[in-house]
């Protein structure tokens, strides 16, 4: 390893000497942060952008007799070796099928990075081609007027990151690298994680706290939204839901129609393969037919181009992106959406993502991945469906509860709590909201006989506490939409 994983200050102390050596003049011409509901509106609106998978896996599908779909990080880094990577050929073929932006796998599974890492020396730094293609992508992309996309997965094989045996030192290990990625490459438009969810092959929410991430991602970049596999209708992990589709028509509840995205494959699967005879699978009446159906539910389109090893896009691909963009049409802009974004300012409740944990956990409504966790009270949206995965919701058992952790004592005067809205909505009757010390003790306590319509303020009498705690009272099942603490 290259250096010890330490945390990254360098470049943040640079950018706090840039801060404070501006003019007082210039600060005053600094446009204010755009709004979450903001940010999903311009993402929205680009409808169509790419997917490039390029990675190890493209060379262990060269290099090995039986293929597998993915890395698992035992390949040597020899192995990366392309021959002649183009990335302004990739820029247009966006261009050619009206595409406004692409994605780049900066790191899958396997853990083989496409940068030259401070934090490990399985990288491109150490393969037989040192250029850096996280580079190369994001100035080509960024000269072209085209936005950037980062995917990095949090599974990683080759450094040990996976479901339940996540470090502290792991941990800051990803923390090290999203912040390699989103200091030295200049505007990011969206970070894309992967291998991150309630799976049991994946590091989960509680091996890794997507609250933490979120912080971090904003501290670097303010303007860059989380794009997340999480499959679910929610805000707990991403401020712009995404899915694998593949094929599938929308994935979400068909009612859902805040900004998402989805994914999909114009050659045979995600990765360069001529095992199985690469090639163009997907007619452009099934490409008309995706982009109506994702575009038509408010989601962006991610189409994935697979680079050979040389790193080119195939001409046949680019040939049907051609024909495609001869016939479709992109729809016109969408207005800004009334319920996208946030319910509230996060800012104004101690518990926005926050940790927060309760008694069981319900099975999953529509996909195995995504479950209604309890952090989906705390996402910032107060909408109560849970049917469409917008709220926290245990089994069916004797005294269900939640609670959250506000990470260190405060006091606290209101605690507004959010019902679930589409049906049961009277099984929040008779439970108690109390606010427990560090230690567990009860400093507070309020006994509710009557449900939310859909939502009720509790006022506190200035009472210091650092996890909130609510309880039925008798046997049910416990569904909150948001709990909103000040």
């Amino acid at each position: 390893m290259k250096h010890a994983i330490l945390i990254i200050t360098t470049a943040m102390l640079m950018l706090g000497v840039s801060c404070t050596s501006s003019s007082t003049n210039e600060n005053k011409n600094i446009s204010p942060t755009p709004s979450l509901k903001e940010l999903q509106h311009d993402f929205v609106n680009t409808r169509f952008q790419a997917y490039f998978h390029y990675n190890m896996c493209t060379f262990k599908n060269l290099n090995e007799e039986e293929h597998h779909g993915r890395s698992r990080g035992t390949e040597p880094a020899s192995w990366w070796a392309p021959t002649g990577l183009d990335v302004d050929q990739w820029v247009e073929a966006c261009k050619i099928a009206k595409m406004e932006g692409g994605w780049l796998t900066t790191k899958h599974h396997g853990g083989f990075c496409l940068w030259d890492s401070h934090f490990t020396d399985y990288d491109v730094a150490s393969s037989q081609d040192t250029t850096d293609v996280v580079l190369a992508f994001t100035t080509a992309f960024r000269n072209a007027g085209m936005k950037v996309g980062l995917y990095y997965s949090i599974l990683d094989y080759h450094h040990g990151v996976e479901n339940g045996s996540t470090t502290i030192r792991e941990v800051q290990f990803v923390k090290n690298q999203i912040t390699e990625l989103l200091t030295n490459y200049g505007k990011i438009d969206y970070m894309n994680f992967d291998g991150w969810s309630t799976w049991p092959t994946t590091p989960c929410f509680d091996d890794i706290d997507y609250g933490e991430i979120l912080a971090l991602v904003k501290s670097l970049q303010p303007e860059c939204i989380i794009v997340n596999h999480t499959y679910e209708s929610n805000l707990s992990h991403a401020e712009v839901p995404f899915a694998d589709a593949a094929g599938r028509d929308y994935p979400y509840h068909p009612e859902y129609l805040r900004p998402t995205a989805a994914s999909d494959f114009l050659e045979i699967d995600w990765w360069w393969d001529d095992n199985n005879n690469m090639r163009v699978t997907k007619s452009i009446d099934y490409l008309l037919g995706k982009l109506d159906s994702y575009n038509s539910h408010n989601s962006v389109y991610i189409l994935n181009l697979s680079p050979n090893p040389a790193g080119m896009i195939e001409q046949s691909a680019i040939d049907t992106l051609r024909k495609l963009a001869a016939v479709w049409e992109k729809p016109a802009d969408l207005d800004l959406g009334e319920n996208w974004g946030y319910s509230y300012e996060p800012s104004e409740n101690l518990a926005f993502m926050k940790p927060a944990v309760h008694s069981s956990l319900h099975p999953f409504v529509r996909d195995k991945r995504a479950y209604p966790r309890a952090e989906i009270a705390v996402d910032g949206v107060t909408e109560g469906n849970a049917m469409m995965e917008q709220t926290s919701w245990t089994l069916e058992e004797d005294s269900p509860w939640w609670r959250v952790d506000l990470g260190g004592l405060h006091p606290i005067s209101e605690i507004t709590i959010f019902n679930r809205t589409d049906a049961d909505v009277e099984q929040l009757s008779d439970y108690t909201v109390s606010l427990l010390d560090p230690a567990g003790n009860v400093v507070w306590e309020s006994i509710q006989k009557d449900f939310p319509a859909p939502s009720v303020s509790i006022p506190v009498p200035q009472k210091e506490g650092r996890f909130i705690h609510i309880q039925l009272n008798g046997h049910g099942a416990l569904t909150l939409a948001e709990v909103i603490v000040k």
